[in-house]
């Protein structure tokens, strides 16, 4: 009994010990959760400030950046077509839901017979196969785009890979306000590349640019700058209308974070207005949102070709680069996104295709899919694909990695990513206000939150629009009357009531414009709520590095680029080693504009004549520097502040660019801590 007795005691021991460790756990999860948030505040804060401040209130001048700078062009040069192989040695394609051996096949191998798997998307990271079909008849797809296929011929040849087309089973939209006419609503095909300035899209797609430019009268927009670091902070402003800070917590690493659903996808408005929606990546492992974020748990769109290129690595894992079996991936995402176009000529549709592999991490290659992408454009056309579709061209930034990212034309040609918009006739004519502010907007600052208004204010018109239609020919009726309500949107807006609320600034709600409207002339990267280390606009002077009255000003603000490294890495420093200065390459002083400083207010009652007479003293100045560090030979840039009253120098981690490839120095950070991989030097 006595020894009962003591296995009693040391087991319930053993469950106190086990419940203080459980609710210790809780209460630190809760508090790094709690921490997280404040973080993120304290983030957007700081932010603001820098957004806010008197150096960021000029108004906006672009720099001239000649597309033959020497400078430049000496880091380009011509490449070769990708040879995938023969496409015909893929036996198999599919037209729309309609998959089927090829007549060149069975003209040469006599009768064949097919096993068909449809690849069943189970989320963003895992796939699975449907029963299996075997058949010498077409297959249709049902449960997926995707299938994979196995066949047999007569001669005993075999064949082994995927195909893809579109399904029939998605269910269609009602349109609103129970409108049969599809015309009255404009397709979006919205189509991007990785890493493309608007300079560089013109030196290396000069047939696409040229035919965009001549045959589709698309309006370049020449003042697109954007608004940080990365691809992730380019598309979430553009598809949601708010920074990756602004909205609910998705990274892996975080505790209890969402999936990526959460977010109000640009999208949903479209599917809630009647459209049928696609959304397509490549290069799965570094997906815009699944590299840092926990991607989507429910597919987000009707069509998402990240399941094929997630597959592909499984079933083709021996395809050359670049190539899913014999055919270029690039062409893979054309025409995956052609059928889409195809498929529901009598419903609206919104597709938005991003491709990086070309273009993420070299300057040149991409100029291997000009050819292919202006025989898509061409075919697009001629099969009236285009005539009710607004044809969206773009990128999310400029070069970010390359030799070309180290000069100075390089470094401001990043921020000025390339941005397009195609009208077809009808528009012009239905809209022709909207359209003249467009066409006004091409050389003003622009954003990506911008083109997400823009997107919102195209639904605005077109359910106006169709209200008149309905509208105009019963007597007595209101004629384009904003609120008529659309009973379509009441499904998104029960998804609203669900999804946790979004608070902004008032600085923040101030920056979208729709390109409808008209944009300010005066507009700055304050205005436009870009921080001075991203804004193109301002004056930059470079400081001569021979002279020595600078050496040690520059010197402090390079240390403190260096600290600010070394302090983010800290806690991981028995992996990361810290990082001392080789040398400063360059750096320059940021101006604002000096009628900023002396502009005091209005002389005159309707406020035309300005009162110059402002003594305005600046607290701090802004510089810019690109360091060099050891070890690893790492390349940043950052923008540091000098206070001109404690004569300190301070640099904020966000601030600080990367602008040669990490590769594999940072391979031990990856799963640790994503967001350090381009601070981190692996020990």
């Amino acid at each position: 009994m006595k020894m009962y007795g003591k296995v009693r005691q040391i087991y319930r021991y053993r469950l106190k010990i086990l419940a203080l460790t459980f609710i210790s756990t809780i209460l630190l999860l809760l508090i790094f959760r709690e921490r997280n948030d404040l973080n993120n505040n304290t983030k957007r804060l700081i932010i603001e400030r820098s957004v806010g401040s008197l150096i960021n209130q000029v108004v906006c001048r672009h720099p001239h950046l000649p597309i033959d700078n020497p400078d430049i062009i000496k880091f380009y040069h011509d490449v070769e077509h990708i040879n995938c192989g023969n496409p015909l040695d893929d036996w198999v394609m599919c037209e729309k839901s309609i998959c089927f051996v090829k007549p060149e096949i069975l003209a040469t191998h006599g009768e064949v017979v097919c096993s068909y798997s449809d690849i069943i998307r189970k989320d963003d990271y895992r796939n699975k196969y449907g029963e299996t079909t075997k058949t010498k008849e077409p297959y249709v797809l049902h449960n997926s785009d995707f299938v994979k296929v196995a066949c047999k011929a007569d001669n005993g040849q075999s064949w082994y890979g995927m195909a893809f087309g579109i399904r029939d089973t998605v269910i269609r939209r009602n349109l609103p306000l129970s409108s049969d006419d599809s015309s009255i609503y404009y397709n979006v095909l919205i189509y991007g590349f990785d890493s493309l300035s608007r300079n560089a899209f013109i030196r290396k797609l000069p047939k696409t640019y040229d035919f965009l430019k001549h045959q589709l009268q698309s309006i370049v927009l020449n003042g697109y700058n954007i608004v940080g670091d990365g691809t992730p902070q380019a598309l979430i402003p553009l598809l949601t209308g708010y920074n990756e800070l602004e909205l609910p917590e998705t990274r892996k690493r975080m505790y209890n974070s969402n999936y990526v659903n959460i977010y109000p996808m640009i999208w949903k408005d479209y599917a809630n207005n009647g459209y049928v929606t696609s959304f397509n990546e490549d290069v799965p492992n570094i997906g815009t949102f699944t590299y840092r974020m926990k991607g989507f748990n429910e597919q987000p769109v009707d069509h998402y070709l990240r399941t094929y290129y997630l597959e592909s690595s499984n079933i083709l894992s021996s395809s050359k680069e670049h190539c899913i079996g014999y055919q270029q991936d690039h062409v893979v995402m054309l025409n995956y996104t052609k059928h889409f176009m195809s498929k529901y000529t009598d419903s609206p549709r919104f597709v938005f295709s991003f491709h990086g592999g070309l273009s993420h991490d070299s300057i040149n290659l991409i100029g291997a899919a000009d050819d292919d992408v202006v025989n898509w454009l061409h075919n697009l056309r001629e099969k009236y694909l285009l005539k009710n579709t607004i044809l969206i061209f773009m990128a999310d930034h400029g070069n970010r990695f390359d030799s070309v990212r180290a000069t100075l034309q390089g470094k401001q040609e990043e921020r000025l990513p390339y941005f397009s918009f195609a009208f077809p006739e009808s528009f012009k004519q239905r809209y022709p206000k909207p359209y003249e502010n467009f066409v006004k907007n091409a050389d003003k600052l622009t954003t990506p939150f911008d083109v997400h208004a823009t997107l919102k204010h195209l639904l605005k018109m077109q359910k106006l629009y169709a209200q008149q239609t309905k509208f105009e020919s019963v007597p007595g009726s209101l004629v384009y009357n904003d609120e008529i309500q659309n009973p379509i949107l009441k499904s998104y807006e029960e998804e609203i009531k669900n999804t946790p609320a979004i608070h902004i600034s008032e600085l923040a709600s101030k920056r979208a414009i729709s390109l409808f409207d008209i944009i300010p002339e005066n507009r700055s990267c304050a205005d436009a709520y870009i921080e001075p280390h991203w804004c193109a606009c301002l004056q930059w002077t470079p400081i001569l590095m021979n002279n020595t009255r600078n050496n040690g000003k520059l010197l402090k603000m390079a240390d403190s680029i260096v600290n600010a490294i070394n302090n983010a890495t800290m806690k991981y420093r028995n992996i990361c080693a810290s990082l001392e200065l080789v040398k400063i390459n360059w750096a320059m002083h940021i101006k604002p504009n000096k009628d900023v400083l002396n502009y005091k207010g209005s002389k005159d009652k309707d406020g035309y004549v300005a009162d110059m007479s402002a003594d305005t003293h600046m607290r701090e100045e802004l510089y810019q520097l690109q360091i060099l560090v050891s070890p690893g030979n790492s390349l940043f840039e950052a923008s540091v502040s000098h206070d001109l009253q404690t004569f300190n120098a301070y640099t904020k981690l966000s601030e600080i660019s990367r602008v040669n490839k990490y590769g594999d120095q940072a391979r031990c950070i990856y799963e640790r801590d994503p967001e350090l991989r381009k601070y981190c030097y692996c020990r």
